[in-house]
């Protein structure tokens, strides 16, 4: 039989014969006759339950598996795998939206089909929501289905289904000048220190509300958890360090925690968000994709890796190194974008736009 002793081991030990593997248990062999007896029949399961899992794998049989609800599994999968995640704020968004429609099937009835009708009904809200946000849903899915291979599925039935067709948005290079407008209108410091953090040290909203005074050491910044997974320094400007200085006298061990309020911390880039959309009403700068205009994303980190590299002509490994990007890629698709005003220099049309604003 497959069960036997290890002299100096007070633990069953298996041998597989198909594999011819040598396997420790955790069950003790006992010191009296029922106890041995007991154990011994133990190990013995367990030897039967291992030699049948790998029969099933030598002839791709199917093998039972326990069924499972997508809300059972969604209210384990987000403490146990979300939350350890960088991005585990905009996650557990994506699957909020994800329970409202799967929450009543089983794991194994989510299939390529039920995916489509989630397509569609995404798609049916009013305003529609966009491919892009459906895609970062359905990756999600695809991530959880794949996880749960496999001790819930086989095999995961969405595994390389294709993403739904994408337009590119339109890109929005924010001039320093409107950037100078919103700085203008800013009521404090915090308001100030987040545009700068943005715009200048290349940070990310996320990275930006988790900086906590310990963090800079001089005119530097320890990005410790940035989402590429690789720790890193921000180099700070005259004018950025002035506000960072000054703001470590607020009480609170972060940088901002004014943007910190909300109880969950899944609203704290909304709060920030919600304030950029203020400052530009004040400051007359158009806001939103909609309006083409003002966003925070493009409007701080994107387009000062623009100036960076276009305007001031910095080295792109400088550039990559302050923003943390783990790969170039993003920072190459700069070199290949312009701002109106540069195109309207090609055909010296600069002038004309200008007068017609005076008039």
């Amino acid at each position: 039989m497959g069960v036997f002793e290890r002299p100096g081991s007070p633990y069953w030990q298996l041998y597989l014969e198909t594999t011819k593997e040598k396997v420790k248990t955790d069950i003790r062999i006992g010191m009296t006759t029922a106890q041995r007896k007991d154990s011994k029949q133990i190990a013995l399961d367990l030897y039967h339950q291992k030699m049948n899992a790998i029969a099933a794998r030598l002839y791709k049989l199917p093998t039972a598996r326990p069924a499972i609800r997508f809300d059972k599994y969604a209210d384990w999968y987000g403490p146990h795998i979300i939350d350890h995640r960088k991005g585990h704020r905009r996650e557990h968004e994506l699957l909020l939206e994800l329970r409202r429609f799967f929450d009543d099937d089983l794991l194994t009835q989510i299939d390529r089909d039920r995916v489509a009708e989630y397509h569609t009904a995404r798609r049916a809200k009013t305003p529609p929501i966009s491919a892009v946000t459906i895609n970062r849903e359905v990756d999600l899915l695809k991530a959880m289905l794949r996880d749960a291979v496999p001790k819930y599925l086989e095999h995961s039935p969405i595994a390389g289904m294709p993403r739904l067709d994408v337009t590119p948005p339109r890109r929005r290079y924010a001039s320093e000048e409107e950037l100078a407008k919103l700085l203008a209108v800013c009521e404090d410091d915090q308001d100030r220190a987040v545009l700068r953090l943005g715009r200048y040290q290349l940070i990310r909203l996320g990275d930006i509300l988790d900086l906590q005074h310990t963090d800079r050491q001089d005119d530097l910044l320890y990005i410790r958890d940035p989402k590429n997974g690789e720790p890193y320094e921000v180099a700070l400007d005259d004018e950025t360090l002035t506000l960072v200085e000054a703001l470590a006298t607020n009480g609170s061990p972060y940088l901002l925690p004014k943007f910190r309020r909300a109880e969950n911390p899944r609203d704290w880039p909304g709060s920030v968000r919600q304030r950029v959309e203020y400052l530009c009403r004040e400051a007359h700068v158009p806001y939103g994709r909609k309006k083409h205009g003002f966003t925070f994303h493009w409007g701080t980190r994107r387009s000062g890796a623009t100036d960076w590299l276009m305007k001031k002509k910095r080295k792109l490994a400088s550039v990559q190194a302050q923003g943390g990007w783990k790969k170039p890629d993003v920072l190459l698709e700069i070199y290949t974008e312009v701002s109106r005003e540069d195109l309207r220099a090609v055909v010296g049309t600069q002038k004309r736009m200008r007068k017609r604003t005076r008039a």
